[in-house]
């Protein structure tokens, strides 16, 4: 199948956003990637994923700083995720469950749900504070990833005559749409089936080739070699 792979068929899969920074993470492949600007493919570094940091439901961003994995009736908020610094576990309100996307920006965090055409507001997913539910614009509702940072909010759109593009904007509500742009080959390659769209319908397998861990207090520099295995119809 040609195309990218949407977020509900993929667990562990997911975009976010922290200050300069957008992220994809990849818990099939134990990684992900960093880059200030999918247009452009700027500063991507590809890191290792810790295993607490792993296979959760939802990731999202914030303006502190900080990451928030969900993962069922709870998340984990840490500082770095290849460390997994500063991982603290929540219960997470119920009426923060069950979203199709999750995303923070402005300072709040965002609750998608697709289906019903909505998305909530609130600042804080453990006690649902100061929540407001609104109504999601029609232009914005199939988006295949969701994703923010500080001042805006992002989802990738499906792809179209144009290829993949994504949107920015500042209110789901209204449609204030900032852009549209197109998404760097180099980022696509690392989407769950992004491949076939750059080499065309394939199938192929992923092998870790090595794996280390280090134990000690003195740091190790090692370089991580991937092999792809690709067949193309």
């Amino acid at each position: 199948m040609k195309g990218i792979i949407p977020k509900n068929k993929t667990k562990g899969t997911d975009f976010c956003g922290v200050n300069s920074y957008y992220y994809i993470i990849r818990s099939d492949l134990g990684c992900y990637m960093q880059s200030s600007n999918f247009n452009k493919g700027l500063d991507i570094t590809v890191l290792s994923l810790h295993p607490a940091c792993q296979n959760g439901d939802h990731y999202l961003g914030s303006q502190n700083g900080n990451f928030y994995i969900i993962k069922g009736k709870s998340y984990r908020r840490v500082s770095n995720l290849t460390t997994d610094n500063d991982g603290v576990v929540y219960s997470l309100h119920p009426n923060c469950q069950g979203g199709d996307h999750y995303i923070g920006a402005f300072g709040k965090f965002y609750i998608i749900f697709q289906e019903k055409g909505t998305y909530r507001r609130t600042t804080n997913m453990n006690r649902d504070s100061d929540a407001v539910e609104y109504p999601l614009h029609p232009n914005c509702r199939d988006g295949l990833y969701y994703w923010g940072r500080p001042n805006h909010y992002y989802f990738l759109k499906p792809v179209s005559e144009w290829g993949l593009e994504y949107y920015k904007g500042t209110n789901f509500n209204k449609n204030e749409c900032t852009g549209v742009y197109s998404v760097h080959p180099d980022v696509v390659n690392f989407l769950p089936g992004g491949l076939s769209m750059i080499k065309g319908p394939a199938f192929g397998i992923w092998e870790n080739i090595k794996t280390i861990t280090n134990d000690s207090d003195t740091p190790v520099t090692w370089q991580k070699k991937i092999v792809k295995k690709v067949d193309q119809d």
